[in-house]
């Protein structure tokens, strides 16, 4: 279900880019600046074992630690870590590569321009050698300069899930919906994924349930429904009549996709209860090619629900007085109902009326929500399922995200 987010391009774009720079961007001798003597001195020498078709690359390295120990100013700084990173590109040595550009970067003499790119080079090397604090520092000042090229975002997600912080990643995410949101943007479905299979396979309860919401924004689509519900109804094991109101949003999000989850739909809702229900809720099983009409189960079941149904839809006023003369159970009952034959209007009324009389107020105001959405009362049903706490939350949560998306 969920997909590893790969990050081998951050590699090879580095190290292209890397490639290009000790040749066109970089000088490789010190040229006219500010150097002192004894730095010139020191990298006279290393000068001349890189200079001419038989350069040395392995002697320049090898004498420079005396180079590093001639740095007086931020020029020699500068020219020392141009030619860190001209070593490092030919030896292919990616620590030399890190080396040269935090020595550029240090000298303050990287055009503003550049500095950003320097940074990404910097976090990509260090994520590399699994320096992963290193890795964000680098990033986030990239990010900062103004780089937004490769993704330095992503990798700073993937930097905290190698942690495996899997809650700082999850933070961090949060974080960036905001800014992303300002810019017209949605969060890479492929980092949310990432981050929620970690989430999940560590049985994270709490930032599952945040990614879920994530991704659905990020991706309203039905695969992002299928994924993210399946996730809220999966992490934690769920009273069947919490799952029934995350079923339905299944189904209203066609994310509804094994035999089981109708199964357990139909049992939760019970064909003697609200049998209007149940009959189109199988046919839609038996429509997707996942209940069989010749299954004994099948048969019991539309036996049941056939006798029912009719009745009910035959004496919805005499169930709506019920509900509103009754005690809370009548009122929740009828509600009940009401929703399964789809008088969503009176089917909210009757829950309010089993929150005022002192029912369960988080299946009430869920199930009141509810049928609101269905009602397209977008805000007032954003209102409603706002009110849910404890367990009922993150279906509640679901459905306002539905609302939200309905409402476009």
């Amino acid at each position: 279900m969920i997909h590893k987010f790969a990050f081998s391009r951050f590699t090879s774009r580095a190290a292209m880019a890397l490639a290009l720079a000790g040749g066109a961007m970089f000088a490789t001798t010190a040229q006219a600046q500010d150097y002192s003597r004894s730095f010139r001195e020191a990298y006279a020498p290393v000068a001349e074992a890189t200079s001419g078709e038989n350069a040395d690359w392995a002697a320049a390295r090898d004498q420079f630690d005396g180079v590093l120990a001639a740095i007086e100013n931020d020029d020699d700084r500068n020219a020392a870590g141009n030619m860190a990173l001209m070593i490092g590109n030919n030896l292919n040595d990616p620590t030399w590569q890190r080396r040269g550009l935090e020595l550029m970067l240090e000298s303050g003499k990287v055009e503003p321009e550049r500095i950003g790119q320097f940074q990404f080079f910097v976090g990509n090397l260090a994520y590399n050698a699994k320096d992963y604090e290193a890795a964000r520092t680098a990033l986030q000042a990239a990010l900062a300069a103004g780089y937004t090229e490769n993704d330095p975002q992503g990798l700073i997600i993937e930097t905290y899930l190698q942690e495996d912080n899997v809650p700082a990643a999850v933070s961090y995410i949060e974080e960036l919906q905001p800014q992303f949101a300002a810019e017209g943007r949605t969060i890479p479905v492929s980092w949310i994924e990432r981050t929620l299979g970690a989430a999940y396979s560590n049985d994270m309860y709490d930032e599952s349930i945040a990614l879920s919401k994530a991704l659905v924004k990020a991706d309203p689509s039905k695969d992002g429904w299928l994924k993210s519900l399946q996730v809220v109804g999966a992490i934690r094991q769920l009273d069947p009549q919490v799952e029934l109101d995350l079923l339905r949003l299944m189904r209203e999000t066609d994310a509804l996709s094994n035999r089981a989850e109708y199964i357990r739909y139909i049992e939760a809702l019970d064909p003697r209860i609200m049998s209007n229900e149940v009959l189109p809720v199988m046919t839609e099983a038996v429509d997707a090619g996942l209940i069989d009409t010749g299954d004994n189960y099948y048969v019991e079941v539309k036996s049941i629900a056939d006798a029912r149904a009719s009745a009910d839809r035959s004496n919805t006023d005499a169930t709506f007085s019920e509900g509103q003369s009754g005690d809370a159970l009548d009122a929740m009952g009828s509600a009940n109902v009401m929703w399964s034959i789809g008088d969503y209007a009176r089917a909210e009324t009757l829950y309010q009326a089993a929150a005022d009389k002192g029912g369960d107020v988080n299946e009430a105001m869920t199930r009141k929500g509810m049928a609101q959405v269905m009602q397209g009362k977008y805000d007032e049903a954003v209102a409603t399922l706002g009110q849910v706490t404890g367990a009922r939350k993150p279906v509640a949560d679901m459905w306002v995200l539905y609302a939200e998306q309905k409402a476009g």
